[in-house]
């Protein structure tokens, strides 16, 4: 792509492309906010020498902070803090800059225990087909998620199986962002969510559920395989799609608040 072309112009390219994607996340979910860069020392960073010490103090954060709520939640919430940014990114970027970043040395800040602002090295976004950008982010994410559950295992303790869990409620909950910005239909995104869920690897069939509102229309909501154990802070309470409710009262929680949302 770059061949004959001065360094110095092969550069500005990348980083307009790079520029530009983190933009359109950042536009979509205005939390997810980025820079071209090279991670910090004090940032987390998937396989750098000092991420399982960040990992570590993540974790330890939230053991004081929340020391009633025990190891179900520490290790769930700072594991779902761990892989958020990432998986966010990675849809928001193929879904509506029709381009997937490189996840390799990606730096996440924290602040106060909450991992939020990231970096990415300058770079490229891979370009081309909907569905081969759909293979090439999950590539990404799946390399990501594997390396990064090892560390954090080496520190703390979560199964495999619910950290993998936990990562495919994000995707989905990812998904159904990029819906509202896309304005795609119910079954486009199951069809995306097949996508997704194949080349990540993630269990099959659909775990997006249909909500049928007073006036007849159907929105999609998430139907969580696994909980975030939100439910044990001081101040915890049950989620919308929490799996412990009975599926009629998440529902008609979730009729609610799409209603309210009107």
């Amino acid at each position: 792509m770059f061949r004959g072309l001065p360094g110095s112009i092969k550069m500005r390219y990348e980083s307009n492309n790079l520029a530009s994607l983190i933009h359109t996340a950042t536009q979509a979910l205005p939390n997810l906010q980025g820079r071209i860069g090279h991670a910090k020392r004090d940032q987390l960073s998937c396989g750098s020498a000092e991420n399982t010490v960040r990992i570590a103090a993540l974790c330890t954060y939230w053991e004081q902070a929340q020391p009633g709520a025990g190891h179900h939640y520490w290790n769930s919430h700072s594991w779902s803090l761990l892989i958020w940014q990432p998986i966010y990114l990675s849809i928001l970027a193929v879904q509506l800059a029709r381009s997937a970043p490189c996840l390799a040395k990606m730096g996440q800040s924290v602040s106060e225990g909450v991992v939020g602002g990231f970096c990415l090295p300058e770079h490229c976004p891979r370009k081309g087909a909907a569905k081969d950008l759909i293979r090439y982010a999950s590539d990404e994410l799946l390399l990501l998620i594997e390396q990064q559950l090892g560390e954090f295992n080496s520190v703390s303790a979560i199964h495999p199986k619910q950290g993998r869990l936990l990562a495919a409620d994000c995707t989905r909950a990812a998904l159904l962002m990029a819906q509202r910005h896309q304005s795609l239909a119910n079954d486009q995104l199951y069809e995306l969510e097949g996508q997704w869920m194949e080349a990540l690897e993630f269990s099959a069939g659909s775990s997006l559920i249909p909500v049928r509102l007073d006036d007849g229309r159907e929105r999609l909501a998430l139907e969580r395989k696994v909980c975030c154990q939100y439910f044990r802070r001081t101040e915890g309470e049950y989620c919308n799609t929490c799996p412990k409710l009975k599926k009629e009262e998440r529902l008609c929680r979730l009729r609610e608040a799409f209603s309210l949302e009107c």
